[in-house]
């Protein structure tokens, strides 16, 4: 059986989103609920594509290397942590431009930097630029994404044990014990939060908060008893 979870969230907390489905057969009702929340963006997570070309390996390779280690410089000149530095191994393939004859090699290697000041986004993003890099993207998240999670699972539920109960009552049958539960939860999408800002004449888009949304679903089959 699954444990209460933890109730209200201490934090700013926008419930949206809910869609339910029930069905009654075979001696039992099923509900099928989804609840959303939406949690302050408190990080970005930045995206790197890090690649070079070469006419061969070894100098796309050689050039590759040169880039991480200005990625390296940069991130730890920004006093990123290591923990918030994630990295796969680089990756060496072959091309072709326009024809068969036409050979070169590419480097890839898919790095993941997660921060909360936002205000070195510009600049990561300007030093990449103008160094060669030329595939990356941010994406909002936040560090409540557990709570959120547990908490639109827990609405998700207490809803599906509601809408069970009403259709019983409504339908002049008893409400047995629960038979079987199976939940999934995660984050749907980043939303925005409208709210009232002072502007100054060098305001940007970033003075304004975000939200990210996270969704729970739960399906509960409870017994009819006779």
């Amino acid at each position: 059986m699954l444990k209460r979870f933890i109730p209200t969230l201490f934090i700013f907390l926008l419930f949206i989103g809910c869609s339910a489905k029930a069905q009654v057969a075979d001696n039992t009702i099923s509900i099928d609920m989804s609840k959303s929340v939406q949690l302050p963006a408190d990080l970005i997570i930045f995206n790197i594509n890090l690649n070079a070309e070469g006419s061969t390996p070894k100098e796309a390779f050689s050039l590759h290397k040169k880039r991480e280690q200005l990625l390296a410089s940069l991130l730890k000149d920004l006093h990123i942590d290591a923990k918030d530095i994630k990295f796969q191994p680089i990756q060496i393939s072959k091309r072709y431009r326009n024809d068969d004859k036409n050979l070169y090699s590419q480097t890839s290697q898919q790095v993941s930097v997660t921060f909360s000041d936002f205000g070195i986004y510009e600049q990561i993003q300007l030093t990449l630029i103008e160094n060669g890099f030329d595939s990356f993207n941010g994406n909002f998240s936040s560090t409540k994404l557990d709570e959120g999670k547990d908490n639109a699972l827990e609405l998700a539920i207490e809803a599906a044990k509601s809408k069970a109960q009403f259709i019983a009552q409504k339908s002049g049958i008893q409400l047995g014990a629960i038979k079987n539960i199976n939940y999934s939860e995660f984050q749907v999408s980043q939303g925005y939060r409208m709210m009232e800002a002072k502007l100054s004449s060098d305001s940007e888009l970033m003075d304004f908060p975000q939200t990210v949304t996270v969704s729970g679903n739960i399906h509960i089959s409870f017994n009819i008893e006779n």
